[in-house]
């Protein structure tokens, strides 16, 4: 887990309570460097004993030529959360991670609530999501229908009765052919570490008021907690594990 952080922005620093560092030279692996770069926050860091960066973007790139196609029937996450002709839900995205599968959500028309409790990813979420806001490529509607909470979604689940739909993307389990994981989740990974309690997130999920849970999964993963879904939807790489409550 990657345990210091320091910021070239002083007003970063200044909400990271954390000191500066003047450059990235002092590294390894145990370490990480925030950056702002023309408003986009990035996080300098090693990978394979290699300086790398790793940095979100919701309103440019492969994230938003995806969602500029999204339609109910070309996104199989659609059906999974229950999208209807006339009926879009209120999701929780507990695990936000990147934000892509809110921005996607959101893009279908649902209010979509998103939830990270890891510090450093929190933040570049946050970072890409206001300049998702200053985007003039997607709709003022879509671009207000996503919002960001620091939160253990474990602890927090309970107590939100507007949600109607908890969508939950815990961390894959580890590959074998660690060549086959591409570069960016590799960095991600060494950030937010593993999900050591996916099983509890799901119980927790199931305990709230929402009336669907949706675990994304690989195909071949096994169940979280071993509990049998409703329903599974599937994709080309990975299923939906669908209860309804």
């Amino acid at each position: 887990m990657i345990s210091k952080f320091s910021a070239i922005s002083s007003n970063l620093a200044n909400e990271l309570r954390l000191a500066e560092m003047s450059s990235t030279d002092a590294l390894d692996e145990q370490s990480a460097v925030f950056e702002l770069m023309d408003e986009q926050l990035v996080l300098h860091l090693l990978l394979d004993g290699k300086p790398d960066v790793l940095k979100f973007d919701l309103a440019t790139g492969e994230v938003a030529i995806r969602a500029s196609k999204v339609s109910k029937s070309n996104e199989v996450v659609a059906k999974a959360i229950g999208c209807k002709p006339h009926y879009r839900p209120k999701v929780l995205d507990a695990t936000a991670g990147m934000g892509r599968d809110s921005l996607i959500m959101a893009m279908l028309g649902c209010l979509v609530v998103m939830q990270e409790r890891n510090f450093a990813i929190h933040l570049l979420l946050e970072n890409a999501l206001q300049r998702f806001r200053q985007s003039l490529d997607f709709k003022q509607q879509v671009r207000d229908s996503l919002s960001l909470i620091k939160l253990d979604s474990i602890e927090s689940m309970a107590v939100n009765d507007e949600i109607e739909v908890i969508y939950l993307d815990p961390m894959f389990p580890s590959r074998k052919k660690s060549a086959l994981v591409k570069k960016e989740m590799r960095l991600f990974k060494r950030i937010a570490g593993e999900d050591q309690d996916s099983n509890q997130l799901l119980v927790a999920a199931l305990k709230s008021s929402a009336k669907r849970v949706v675990v994304k999964r690989p195909k071949g993963a096994p169940l979280l907690a071993e509990l049998k879904p409703s329903h599974e939807v599937h994709a080309k790489k990975f299923r939906y594990d669908v209860y309804l409550r």
